[in-house]
């Protein structure tokens, strides 16, 4: 049968606002000893996580805790460089999302490894214990924090790599992969800049899907080096529709009314959560997906940081992972 997981749904419109999404292979800093890559390939994103801060102000490194780091509210400060008309839409309805950050990628500002919760400086207006635009508010910066059993992963200097990202709610856009040289203060001294510095290329456009039970299926995907910031940085565009007309979160688990564009692979399509009473929702997406990134010859040998950063374009959101890596000869 279908693999579900329950998750506490505070209030509809927290769903309607906050998509999540991690990197899991190489394991981010969020995955405590790399423990969601050893129990499944899935990001189980679990609500209770956020719950326990609301409520407690306890951030957790539990598996199921690594999808809530994110910057919320955040849009591009130009106009759109992916066009109206243009295959690397996700969400084409009837709303505005030209200030999307997918609609110029790399533009809206962000916290480099994101910001549990997403509202750092606070949000203003809330709706219970929520910030109504999404997340929570005032909760720590992934680089001034102190995750417990970081994993660092071991690369090969001009090696092809293989990473795994996972979706919970889906808010389409796409993503990209960057290097920072980890600096001699450590972690609380990275930048976007410095990331930027450094974005990696894809090997090609050639993407999988991974299920839980471990069966992958190819396809092809669709990257893009027009239009991104900086200049000639690839990206690669969500290859999982989301459900017409809006994307947002029903109370039912599929799409009657179709998706935004073809799914890549038969029954990768949807909205990743949907509501089933009021105090509950659950997740459908058994599955991850698997890119091939190049590590550039002729850097230097030593310790990186490897940066995943997904724009939304349904909500202002950027979605961000880090993950320890060290780079040898």
């Amino acid at each position: 049968g279908e693999a579900m997981w329950e998750v506490f749904l505070f209030t509809v419109s927290m769903f309607q606002v906050s998509g999540h999404g991690v990197m899991q292979v190489p394991p981010a800093w969020v995955n405590s000893g790399g423990k969601l890559v050893e129990n499944a390939t899935r990001n189980e994103c679990n609500m209770k996580c956020l719950h326990n801060y609301l409520m407690r102000g306890v951030v957790s490194t539990a598996p199921g805790c690594g999808c809530l780091w994110f910057t919320n509210n955040t849009k591009i400060p130009g106009k759109p460089t992916i066009p109206d008309d243009s295959p690397l839409r996700t969400f084409l309805d009837h709303e505005d999302r030209s200030d999307r950050p997918w609609r110029a990628p790399g533009t809206a500002k962000s916290y480099p490894c994101g910001v549990f919760g997403g509202n750092p400086s606070g949000c203003g207006k809330l709706e219970g214990n929520l910030c109504i635009y999404g997340g929570a508010q005032y909760g720590p910066d992934a680089r001034l924090f102190d995750f417990p059993d970081v994993v660092t992963t071991r690369y090969k200097i001009g090696s092809t790599i293989e990473t795994i990202w996972g979706i919970n709610t889906n808010h389409g856009g796409g993503y990209s992969y960057r290097l920072c040289r980890l600096p001699k203060n450590g972690k609380i001294d990275i930048t976007e800049s410095c990331f930027q510095n450094l974005t990696l290329k894809f090997e090609s456009d050639k993407q999988a899907i991974q299920f839980d039970n471990g069966t992958r299926v190819y396809f092809q995907g669709m990257k893009t080096s027009k239009g991104t910031h900086p200049p000639g940085s690839e990206w690669m565009r969500n290859p999982v529709p989301s459900c017409k007309p809006h994307g947002e979160v029903s109370t039912i688990p599929h799409c009657p009314q179709g998706t935004f564009f073809k799914p890549p692979v038969p029954g990768v399509f949807g909205r990743g959560i949907y509501q089933v009473t009021p105090l509950m929702a659950k997740m459908t997406f058994d599955w991850s997906i698997v890119d091939r990134i190049v590590i550039p010859e002729g850097l230097e040998a030593g310790k990186y940081v490897l940066g995943w950063r997904w724009d939304s374009e349904q909500e202002p959101q950027v979605w961000a992972s880090c993950a320890d890596i060290e780079l040898v000869e």
